[in-house]
C-alpha cells in the first residue's frame, strides 16, 4: 500500500511539473554556439557576390511568468565608394508571449513582419535542455544552409 501511495505521489509530482526544472526568469539566455560554433558565427557561402551578415550576439530574456523577449545583432562588412570596408551593424528585439510545455518553450510573437530583421516565423519553439540550456532550428533556408541552431544558456557550460 505505501508503495502505491509513493509511486502516486511521484506520478503526480513528474505530471504536473517540467523534469528538466525551472526556467530562469530575468536573466538572459545568452547566444552562446550557432550550428556548433561560438559567436560571432558567419554562415558559408557559396556564392562569391554574397556578402553573409555575422551574428555577433543574441539573447532570450523570459520578463515575467508570460511575456519573454529576443534579440540579435548582426554586422555585415561591405565596400563604400572609395572601397574601404565599413560595417553596417543592425539589430532587432521581439517581445512574444510565451508557453512551457514538457521540455518546450513556445513564443508567439506579438509584431511580425516576413522578410524583415527578427525571428523568421511567428511562433519559434525551443527545446529545453537537461542542462538548461534553449535551442532553436531555423529550418527552410536556402542552400548552403539547410537549417541554422542556436544554442542560448544562462552559463557558459549548458
Amino acid at each position: 500500500m505505501r508503495l502505491t501511495i509513493l509511486f502516486g505521489a511521484l506520478l503526480a509530482l513528474f505530471a504536473c511539473s517540467d523534469a528538466l526544472g525551472p526556467l530562469t526568469v530575468g536573466e538572459p539566455y545568452l547566444l552562446w554556439r550557432v550550428n556548433g560554433q561560438p559567436i560571432p558565427w558567419t554562415p558559408p557561402s557559396s556564392d562569391s557576390q554574397y556578402i553573409p551578415a555575422t551574428i555577433t550576439q543574441g539573447s532570450v530574456t523570459l520578463l515575467n511568468g508570460t511575456v519573454a523577449e529576443r534579440q540579435e545583432a548582426y554586422v555585415r562588412w561591405v565596400l563604400d565608394s572609395q572601397g574601404d570596408s565599413i560595417p553596417l551593424i543592425s539589430a532587432w528585439s521581439q517581445t512574444a508571449a510565451y508557453r512551457r510545455q514538457l521540455g518546450l518553450l513556445i513564443l508567439t510573437y506579438h509584431v511580425f513582419s516576413l522578410g524583415a530583421f527578427g525571428p523568421s516565423l511567428p511562433v519559434e519553439t525551443l527545446y529545453i535542455s537537461p542542462r538548461g540550456g534553449l535551442t532553436l532550428r531555423t529550418t527552410g533556408l536556402v542552400p548552403p544552409l539547410d537549417s541554422i541552431v542556436r544554442v542560448f544558456c544562462t552559463t557558459s557550460s549548458c
